[in-house]
């Protein structure tokens, strides 16, 4: 089924007109991403909502050379920067020249907000890794700013894999057949929350699924390709076979302590999910070994699931050259180190850079791994494969809820994944004819 319609928009987000926008920044030449010399340094404004070390990292920054200054505007959560956005847009006035990332970066593009960097992008694309650089990209043009998506890893509880002598599952079939074996002493080999798809969403982008394509001037949909099916096929096993536990993460110190009972024998994490864990996991801290994520057996190289909300450049900001000029300052040791948090001491590990493992040091919890060193070399790997792009489409914000609907009673049983997968991809369909967008379902 196609629809030929003159226009794209958004996720439920009111498209804005751009023209007359007044300039981001004191101090430019018109028209130009460089300083005036005679006026000094550029002035860039940057939003965030980094209440921790967001100012003391710009304050590092501006200590650190003399061509541009941040200032760093600071918001009360990521809603807050989208409504504080959306109303300087329509103001025209106020308009920042950095952006933290609050909704999929194609919202940003077909609302017209964001402007396209290609040319500063590739200008440093030496500094960052293949899946920061893919996050960053609609359309084969950058629009974001090289964004880390967190890679996934996987985490295992040693203590029951090796009472009931199971491998470590390294493909997804074996997954499965560890959960059949584990499953017979009474441990679960994963948790399935019913309000969190996001399992799906990872083994399906791990797959190759491609949910939202563009093609011209129309979006292509299919929420039932190849990839997508596969992955449904390895959850809906293990939910048939009642292999998964359903623990909500809604109560996290259940959750926590779920984990750490010995019932549930490993789960798929990020490196900024083990510091709760080494708070959580009392009983079974030490046990816990990190692998390389299960690959699909038709894979033709490792891939790691991740993606992230890249920060950008709205239209209007006359100084982009400026914003990669700090986006690529935030690459260095320097940086890195100024956003050491001065009460825990941790540090936020630089998933966007070519090579981390200087830093994943600081990330690992202590005593919670059996082995810290093989930990810290998982979590590199699983970023130097991370596959960052995912596109979420045009109208992310009315279709995910219904995604979450559908999964919730595709975990419970009452329905299949692909009945799920199905009435989700009809329901987009139904979304964006109502919004007059152009599509077509793929076959």
């Amino acid at each position: 089924m196609t629809r030929t319609r003159a226009r794209w928009a958004t996720a439920g987000l009111a498209v804005t007109a751009l023209t007359g926008l007044s300039a981001c920044s004191a101090g430019d030449a018109p028209g130009t991403g460089t300083p005036d010399a005679a006026a000094g340094p550029v002035t860039i404004e940057v939003w965030g909502w980094n209440a921790e070390t967001g100012q003391q990292i710009v304050d590092a920054f501006n200590e650190a050379q003399d061509d541009v200054t941040v200032e760093y505007v600071l918001q009360a959560s990521n809603v807050a920067t989208q409504t504080n956005f959306q109303n300087a847009m329509e103001a025209g006035s106020g308009v920042p020249c950095l952006v933290q990332g609050f909704a999929p970066l194609t919202t940003m593009v077909v609302n017209g907000w964001a402007q396209d960097i290609t040319e500063q992008v590739e200008g440093s694309a030496d500094l960052y890794n293949e899946g920061a650089l893919a996050a960053a990209q609609v359309d084969g043009k950058y629009y974001g700013l090289p964004s880390g998506s967190d890679g996934q890893f996987y985490i295992v509880n040693q203590e029951p894999f090796e009472k009931y002598d199971v491998e470590v599952p390294t493909t997804w079939d074996e997954f499965v057949e560890a959960g059949r074996e584990l499953g017979a002493h009474g441990v679960d080999i994963t948790n399935l929350a019913g309000e969190d798809p996001s399992s799906l969403m990872n083994l399906a982008q791990q797959a190759g699924a491609e949910w939202f394509a563009i093609d011209g001037d129309q979006w292509v949909v299919n929420f039932t390709d190849d990839g997508t099916l596969a992955a449904a096929d390895v959850f809906q096993q293990l939910i048939d076979e009642d292999l998964v536990s359903n623990q909500t993460y809604m109560d996290k110190p259940a959750l926590l302590e779920y984990f750490d009972s010995g019932k549930m024998a490993s789960v798929t994490t990020q490196w900024w999910s083990l510091s709760g864990y080494q708070v959580g996991f009392t009983d079974s801290a030490g046990d816990w070994a990190a692998h390389p994520i299960p690959q699909f057996a038709d894979a033709a190289e490792p891939v790691t699931p991740g993606r992230t909300l890249p920060s950008f450049v709205p239209e209007g900001c006359e100084n982009p050259d400026a914003v990669m000029a700090y986006t690529d300052w935030l690459t260095t040791p320097e940086a890195v180190e100024a956003g050491r948090n001065e009460e825990t001491g941790a540090v936020s590990f630089p998933t966007q850079i070519q090579d981390p493992s200087p830093y994943v040091e600081e990330v690992i919890p202590k005593d919670f791994f059996a082995d810290e060193k093989a930990a810290g070399e998982e979590i590199v790997a699983a970023q130097e494969q991370v596959i960052g792009k995912f596109e979420l489409g045009p109208n992310y914000d009315a279709w995910f809820p219904e995604l979450q609907d559908q999964w919730g009673k595709a975990v419970a049983g009452k329905i299949t994944l692909e009945e799920a997968l199905t009435a989700v991809e009809e329901f987009v369909a139904s979304d964006l004819e109502s919004k007059d967008i152009s599509y077509t379902v793929a076959d």
